[in-house]
């Protein structure tokens, strides 16, 4: 008994520790155009791999080392900031970013140049979408990104096309790849949404570039920035 005893209280003691050695931030991510949420903001701690995105309605919570001294938000079109790690609860105003939405691809913790984009992915802007002048996002992509198979089983005009990004890899399980609209896993068919409220696709072709989604993105994925 006075063995069970001690056990426990060693348990306890070890998971207090662990907690002491973390703390929870919080907080919520908007423009400083307009005042309005921004959802899919990369929210990531300074050093490390350890990172989250808001949520739609621009909130995040994200458990730190207690040594983590700066946050680091980032999002397309706005300006990264570094912010000092000074409570629990911090907001964050960000503003636009001058760098054009072709200069800039959105990886598994926020935004990169061209140049410094080590990873496999490619972006589809507006003025692209516009000018292939079909209905739905899938067909906008066929032949546009290399690496990127879209076809069509009918070819009727407004169906939608099966995107393969990496080929198939598996004779039983579903090789399409996921897709997120504004930072959010989008389990509708991505037909719904009009090519004209797409302001940018960005399609993460390699491993490390859809590391943010797991397991959930071994087909590839397929960012969509709407309007």
């Amino acid at each position: 008994m006075k063995k069970l005893v001690l056990l426990l209280a060693f348990s306890a003691f070890g998971l207090l520790s662990l907690m002491a050695q973390t703390k929870v931030i919080t907080g919520t991510v908007t423009s400083a155009d307009d005042g309005s949420s921004i959802p899919g903001v990369s929210v990531s701690v300074q050093g490390t791999t350890l990172g989250t995105i808001t949520d739609i309605d621009g909130k995040y919570r994200i458990s730190v080392p207690q040594n983590a001294t700066t946050l680091v938000f980032s999002f397309v079109g706005m300006e990264t900031q570094e912010v000092a790690i000074s409570g629990s609860v911090i907001n964050v105003n960000m503003r636009s970013d001058l760098v054009g939405l072709d200069e800039v691809l959105v990886v598994a913790y926020g935004t990169a140049t061209r140049e410094s984009f080590t990873g496999a992915a490619a972006v589809v802007d507006a003025s692209t979408l516009e000018k292939r002048q079909v209905s739905n996002v899938t067909q906008a992509l066929t032949g546009v990104t290399a690496g990127v198979q879209a076809a069509s089983n009918t070819g009727q005009p407004g169906t939608s096309a099966k995107i393969r990004i990496r080929g198939v890899g598996s004779l039983s399980a579903s090789s399409a790849p996921l897709y997120v609209v504004d930072g959010i896993p989008y389990g509708e068919d991505i037909s719904s949404i009009s090519t004209q409220d797409i302001e940018s696709v960005t399609v993460l072709k390699d491993a490390a570039s859809a590391a943010l989604y797991g397991a959930r993105g071994a087909n590839g994925v397929i960012l969509n920035r709407v309007c």
